[in-house]
């Protein structure tokens, strides 16, 4: 075999293996608008690539046909190469959004290792969907005793605030006109934001809805801020947006 097909037989499954990643990585693990990786992820994100690039490059480098102890350097190359693959792999995946809890005003989104799940009894908090986080809401105590317990907890035991506390979740679809009560109008976010007049209006567009029959939460990760957008009625996940979801 010469060197170039040696090359191209090793490049090609490695583009076949980095394409297949990325449209899981994009499209199942992080859809839009959660595609912001942290520190960790964007070096995962940068040593898949890297491996994917530079192993078909050292097969180049090591390739002479008739060499002594090729077949070993180049099984060194791909096992390296499928290692740096795997390892980047499995640490996107562990850095994935898990769960988007919305609470008082706001969703906020979370990976899945920022709450104790050994405090989670009830498995429906743990059914992922296949993509996006699960979506839930955590109500404060009703009871006085409770929320004062709770508040005691919070600020002087450091424990975790509420969005982070499985025993007081519900599932998004259990509460969804509760969060319909604290939601603002569409139509005000899109007053407010003429620069996304176009992103609101392919939005309302895709949706079927006219403007009056949306409205929107905040919602919040640790890269950033985007509107998660509600049937106006029902009070349904309709889509979610990246703008600026604050208004004074």
């Amino acid at each position: 075999m010469s060197k170039s097909r040696a090359v191209l037989s090793h490049l090609m499954p490695s583009i076949l293996v980095l394409a297949t990643l990325a449209g899981l990585i994009l499209f199942a693990w992080y859809p839009y608008p959660f595609r912001h990786f942290g520190e960790s992820g964007k070096f995962a994100a940068l040593l898949i690539f890297a491996a994917v690039c530079l192993a078909p490059a050292l097969t180049w480098f090591v390739y002479k046909p008739g060499k002594r102890g090729l077949l070993f350097d180049l099984w060194v190359i791909v096992i390296i190469q499928l290692a740096a693959i795997a390892w980047g792999t499995f640490s996107l995946y562990q850095s994935r959004p898990y769960f988007m809890v919305h609470t008082v005003d706001r969703f906020e989104v979370f990976l899945k290792r920022d709450v104790d799940t050994e405090r989670i009894t009830d498995p429906k908090f743990l059914d992922k969907p296949l993509t996006g986080p699960i979506l839930l809401h955590a109500d404060m105590p009703s009871d006085p005793v409770a929320f004062q317990k709770f508040l005691k907890e919070v600020m002087f035991e450091g424990k975790p605030d509420l969005q982070y506390r499985p025993e007081f979740w519900s599932l998004y679809t259990e509460k969804q006109k509760m969060v319909l009560e604290k939601s603002g109008l569409l139509e005000d976010l899109y007053k407010a934001r003429p620069e996304s007049f176009n992103a609101i209006n392919q939005l309302i567009n895709k949706s079927g809805r006219d403007i009056g029959q949306l409205r929107y939460v905040p919602a919040l990760f640790a890269d950033g801020q985007f509107a998660v957008i509600l049937d106006a009625n029902s009070g349904e996940v309709v889509d979610m947006l990246m703008i600026d979801p604050w208004l004074k």
